[in-house]
């Protein structure tokens, strides 16, 4: 997935006639966030059930589908796929 995003990047630098390099995480990047993501996601989704917020539910599941995601590109890095 990050392939791609910076493959459609580049080719919007080459229109705009710009350069500019996003960076690429490697595996312990990728994990660290990934963790990171979890512990938000499970945090802000237990603070939006105790305290009836839906704002706060809604934020801990994208903050959960995130760290998912994360973590299928970390394990794709490592089997360089």
């Amino acid at each position: 997935m990050i392939k791609e995003v910076n493959h459609v990047c580049e080719e919007l630098n080459e229109k705009l006639g710009i350069c500019i390099r996003l960076p690429t995480p490697d595996k312990k990047t990728l994990h660290t966030a990934a963790i990171c993501n979890l512990v938000l996601g499970l945090g802000l989704a237990a603070s939006g059930v105790i305290l009836s917020s839906k704002g706060c539910v809604v934020l801990g599941g994208i903050g959960l589908v995130s760290s998912v995601i994360l973590r299928r590109e970390s394990r794709r890095k490592s089997l360089n796929l």
